[in-house]
């Protein structure tokens, strides 16, 4: 089953690696959205959505050679 993880920056904050998990339980777009509401709300911006489907990470991939 694929979750969808939705991050996002905390007020005032710039940096990109300062992200927040916001939510791991969305199922459609629906969700997303309500949580983005609620989150700016609470001053959150710069929201990021991802997909994890549970497989182990393959770090070999990620590096130059």
């Amino acid at each position: 089953m694929t979750e969808i993880l939705l991050y996002g920056l905390a007020k005032n904050e710039t940096r990109d690696y300062m992200e927040t998990l916001l939510a791991t339980n969305c199922r459609n777009e629906s969700d997303i959205q309500k949580v983005i509401n609620h989150a700016k709300e609470h001053g959150f911006h710069s929201f990021r959505v991802a997909t994890y489907n549970g497989e182990k990470p393959n770090f070999a991939k990620t590096l130059n050679f």
